[in-house]
């Protein structure tokens, strides 16, 4: 099998950043994994240890078949960094495996993501393939290793060329194609069906004039009736809630870095073709639930920027 590679953006998570490449390193098929590091340039004083730990720790670093330094002489930022790196990797290769800095991987996660970019290569209404599942308990009774679902997770994600330039990355495209799906109410309904954290994506989007590209990735997958292959039991786990990461999000005892890691034979066949499951859907949209309150204030802000008001909109609204 030829290994996708992966890529991972950092800059100075220190601990973090350590604690990912080498549960990585302890991977089957790390051997033969070509590793890109996009690291960037510290923006601030307070930056700068644990940039400096990062470099020196990447000085000592193997275990993998080539290990590239993409060193930033200037600060970049996560979005930039992040595609810049992407667009670089994908003059030589067609597929990339791509995390941040806070995930930890299952020894099996390299086998689970390279057979999943080789069994569903072809379809094309599969958009990426997941390393990550949601910590939500799915019946005994569904018998597949994997599912999918009309969803995206960037906490370890292996994503071909050919579907990645389906989008228009360009930030003026992407707010007109945000702003157009929200007039639309019939198709925010349905979005809503989904998962309930879509919206709130979308309208901080707009009012905030800040790519989610996680977010806009689910609406171009809601728009084209694509899907993410998910594991049953997750290949990663996210450590990125302790108020550290871009959103600043802190969420105590997160149940991200908790839930069961695959610890199984690397042994086992993806299946050729999988239906949406139903159970897993309704799972997926209840773990995903907001409070009454949280939708009135989300539908609230929907008809506040609908109606054109001046009006001073923010997520504490």
């Amino acid at each position: 099998m030829t290994c996708a590679p992966v890529l991972i953006i950092t800059l100075n998570r220190y601990e973090k950043f350590k604690n990912c490449v080498e549960s990585l390193k302890m991977n089957l098929l790390a051997d033969h994994t070509d590793l890109f590091i996009a690291l960037d340039y510290p923006a601030a004083s307070d930056q700068i240890e644990g940039y400096n730990k990062s470099i020196e720790f990447l000085k000592t670093l193997s275990g993998f078949k080539s290990i590239n330094i993409i060193k930033r002489e200037r600060n970049f930022g996560i979005l930039q960094n992040y595609f810049s790196a992407k667009e670089l990797l994908f003059r030589t290769y067609d597929r990339v495996i791509f995390s941040e800095d806070d995930n930890v991987f299952s020894s099996d996660f390299l086998n689970f993501m390279n057979k999943g970019l080789v069994q569903y290569e072809k379809n094309k209404s599969i958009f990426t393939i997941s390393g990550f599942n949601y910590p939500v308990q799915i019946s005994k009774d569904y018998s597949e290793p994997v599912y999918k679902w009309m969803g995206h997770s960037a906490w370890g994600f292996g994503i071909w060329k050919d579907r990645w330039e389906q989008i228009d990355w360009n930030p003026d495209v992407i707010f007109d194609e945000v702003t157009k799906f929200l007039r639309n109410i019939s198709d925010v309904y349905r979005f809503q069906e989904v998962a309930n954290h879509y919206l709130p994506a979308m309208l901080n989007m707009v009012i905030n004039k800040k790519i989610n590209g996680d977010g806009f990735i689910c609406l171009h997958q809601f728009r084209n009736n694509l899907y993410s292959i998910f594991p049953t039991i997750s290949r990663v786990r996210n450590y990125g809630h302790d108020g550290t990461g871009r959103s600043k999000s802190l969420i105590i005892n997160s149940p991200f870095c908790s839930h069961e890691l695959y610890a199984g034979s690397h042994e086992y066949d993806l299946p050729t073709s999988i239906e949406s499951n139903l159970d897993i859907n309704l799972l997926l949209k209840d773990f995903f639930k907001e409070s009454a309150k949280t939708k009135f204030k989300n539908f609230f802000k929907l008809f506040i920027f609908n109606s054109g008001i001046k009006y001073r909109l923010s997520s504490s609204c």
